[in-house]
């Protein structure tokens, strides 16, 4: 069905029956570390993409296959081309991160504005983007998608339901209680709202394509593992760390292939133009739409929640003990606070007793020194009141002598008038 070629050589070709899936060696140990619920999604795509190639290239000798054209909107950091074989896919990835360098044939464009032709791409993917998408725009991108799409598209994301609105409100609170953070991709989530996914599908369908879709990623299973990696990412420990990639590679090793038991966190949509419909079929039988809980299954739920409301209780006794240390580390600054405040207090008070001491010398030093000179005060008051004294007593007489002399002069002074008088009249004859 392809209408192009490649000059990309294809020398190893892998066995493409229905029942062979191609090898991850030797990245397979990598791979199976990754976050559970990316590795599920990717392992679904994985399988997906190899049913629509063997659809589009059909009967094909391997050294004369071809490479599907492949673009993987919201892509970054390029995880998808980790699990295509580049032998039979030719990746391109599209998202609006900076480009870092990393991704071969990275674009950094809009998925709402795709900078290709029409039928570009024989098969576009988009993984666990629609729900970072205003729900106003989901209708542009998901028809830009189709646009670019010369066969088939295929969407993964979390989808609206009862069960995950309440999942993601119990992980929202969690991971602010324990982290006392917000996380990014829940809040664009509450804040976008879950894709509808029967509305999508419609979209694809009324569109003229056909259409199938199925669950992954059971909602409770998801909580789980959810809360169970926060709760290690709060630790804040290189052991912690590696235990949580431990973990998601055991619920990889054994859980993925079976976890898709209603209700269901995320869903899976693959739209096909007309032709590709024998390829819906065999999607179909091998992710049937309905699944059920086995009892070995609810088993391991029920040890899967005790392992939860462990880890809550022990959160709780560690969140508490670290408060109580937390408490005990300020009264401890309080009291070296105090202690500090108390030893400078004390080299105060010495420093004041010192001060006291010193202008105390000086008083007794000044009183000593008004003592002398009041004495000295004393005595010159004594002496100058004796002059004083002796000089009141010189001015006494010399005011009694003048007295004395100025009733001398009045005598004399009378006495000369007398004998003037006196020698006058006889001068006149009288």
């Amino acid at each position: 069905m392809l209408d192009h070629q490649t000059d990309a050589p294809s020398p190893v070709a892998p066995d493409l029956q229905p029942d062979h899936e191609v090898s991850l060696a030797p990245r397979e140990g990598d791979l199976l570390s990754l976050p559970f619920d990316q590795y599920g999604r990717m392992r679904v795509v994985q399988n997906v993409a190899h049913i629509l190639y063997r659809a589009l290239v059909p009967g094909v000798q391997a050294e004369e296959r071809p490479r599907v054209r492949v673009l993987d909107v919201g892509g970054f950091p390029g995880t998808l081309r980790h699990f295509l074989s580049p032998d039979l896919f030719e990746l391109t990835v599209l998202d609006v991160v900076p480009d870092d360098g990393s991704i071969p044939g990275y674009v950094r464009a809009s998925g709402a504005d795709i900078p290709f032709g029409p039928g570009e791409f024989d098969v576009v993917f988009t993984l666990d983007t629609l729900e970072h998408i205003p729900a106003p725009d989901r209708a542009t991108f998901l028809s830009e998608a189709r646009r670019v799409a010369r066969h088939a598209v295929v969407l993964v994301n979390p989808i609206q339901s009862l069960e995950a609105d309440l999942a993601e409100e119990l992980l929202d609170e969690y991971v602010r209680w324990l982290l006392d953070a917000q996380q990014e991709q829940l809040a664009e989530h509450r804040a976008f709202g879950l894709p509808d996914f029967e509305a999508t599908a419609a979209d694809f369908e009324q569109a003229g394509l056909a259409t199938y879709s199925f669950k992954l990623a059971n909602v409770h299973n998801w909580l789980f593992m959810m809360v169970a990696k926060h709760y290690l990412i709060s630790l804040r420990d290189d052991r912690a760390i590696a235990f949580e990639r431990a973990l998601d590679r055991y619920y990889n090793l054994s859980f993925f292939e079976s976890d898709r038991a209603e209700p269901a966190y995320r869903g899976a949509l693959v739209a096909v133009r007309p032709g590709l419909e024998p390829a819906l079929e065999e999607i179909r039988d091998a992710y049937p739409r309905s699944m059920e809980l086995s009892p070995a299954d609810n088993s391991v739920r029920m040890q899967m929640t005790d392992l939860l409301l462990n880890l809550l209780n022990l959160k709780t006794a560690n969140h508490e003990d670290r408060l109580l240390r937390e408490q005990m580390e300020i009264r401890d600054r309080q009291i070296a606070q105090l202690e500090q405040k108390v030893a400078l207090q004390d080299i105060e008070v010495d420093r004041r007793e010192t001060d006291v001491r010193s202008l105390q010398e000086q008083v007794d030093r000044l009183d000593a020194h008004v003592g002398n000179i009041q004495a000295a005060y004393a005595r010159e008051f004594e002496s100058q009141k004796a002059y004083v004294e002796r000089i009141e007593a010189d001015l006494k007489s010399k005011d009694e002598h003048i007295l004395y002399l100025e009733r001398l002069l009045q005598g004399i002074e009378s006495g000369r008038v007398f004998r003037l008088t006196r020698t006058l009249s006889r001068f006149l004859g009288r």
